[in-house]
């Protein structure tokens, strides 16, 4: 069973887990501060193209959005999350 969100943002490995997920495959759009880049959305704000409740995050990564967020879903499981 998948941890509750709550749990993920106390616990000092996920955090470290995700931090080097970010770094590998999201920071190359989103940029390192996750705040974006020309033409990718600031992760920061509040500004949520598709929603910023966790379930609604988590489909967009595993998923993708058009033809301009990619699918993580795979690659992340390769990565053993």
């Amino acid at each position: 069973a998948a941890m509750p969100i709550e749990e993920v943002a106390k616990d000092p490995q996920a955090l470290k887990m995700g931090g080097r997920l970010f770094a590998t495959n999201c920071s190359v759009c989103h940029g390192s501060d996750a705040k974006g880049a020309y033409g990718f959305p600031n992760l920061t704000d509040a500004d949520w193209r598709w929603g910023g409740e966790p379930q609604t995050i988590k489909t967009t990564i595993m998923g993708g959005r058009h033809a301009v967020m990619p699918a993580w879903g795979e690659v992340i499981l390769d990565q053993g999350v």
